[in-house]
Formats: C-alpha cells, structure tokens, sequence
C-alpha cells in the first residue's frame, strides 16, 4: 500500500511539472517578448500599471535605457497593431531596463525611425532627462 501510495504522489508531482511546464511554453510563445529582443522601430504594447494599456515605438536602446515615443492613447485591453498606426500625440520618453520588464512590453511590429524622432531622441539625450 505504501509503495502504491509513493508511486501515485511521484506521478501526481510528475503531471503537475509537465503541466506547469507546458502552461509556460504556451505563454512564452503567444506573442511576448523579451525586453532585450526590443530594438529601435519596434512598436509595441505596455501595461501601464493601473489596469490599462498604452503603446508606443521604440527609437533607441542605449546602456540598458530604452528611448521611446510613448503614444497619448490609453487602452482598457492590449492594442492592435492597426490602432497603433492610428495612435497620435507621442512623447518622448525613456524607461530603464527594469521599468520596461516591469511594463511587459508586447512585441506588434517593426518599422522604421525617422529623422524626426532621431533628432527627438538626440535633443533628449543632451538635456539629461529623467529616465523612469
């Protein structure tokens, strides 16, 4: 009977780490990212921290801190990559490495940086901004 017993919790703790293994693989896989495969252009998802969501594009990455146009809009779930595109009044702003996991960012798409957010993030970097 005990080894009945012992067999049964060993496969019981077997199925659970399969199972819980399985469960992240799925969540690694359903379009997350990793904060380090962000590079400029990439428009992207973040949680904002207080139940919302907000987007913005990614001009550069430089010693850990990401400088971004964050977009005005606020969204109640994450947003598509054609609302975006539509998305209007960016701001610039820069997270550190931390701050941006913390936003668990979501990979949309990928485009280009123009020479307007270059000189942005060039003027920013000068005026020795706030990083959050």
């Amino acid at each position: 009977m005990l080894r009945t017993m012992k067999s049964f919790c060993l496969l019981f703790a077997v199925l659970i780490c399969a199972l819980l293994f399985s469960a992240c693989r799925r969540a690694a896989t359903n379009g997350a990212t990793v904060t380090s495969a962000l590079l400029p252009g990439a428009l992207c998802s973040l949680n904002d921290g207080e139940g919302g969501y907000r987007a913005g594009k990614i001009v550069a990455v430089e010693n850990d801190i990401t400088f971004m146009q964050l977009f005005a809009e606020r969204w109640s779930t994450r947003p598509a990559l054609d609302q975006v595109r539509k998305a209007g009044r960016p701001a610039p702003i820069a997270f550190t490495a931390q701050t941006m996991a913390g936003m668990e960012p979501l990979l949309l798409g990928n485009g280009t940086i123009s020479a307007e957010e270059t000189e942005a993030y060039e003027t920013w970097k000068q005026s020795k901004r706030e990083i959050f």
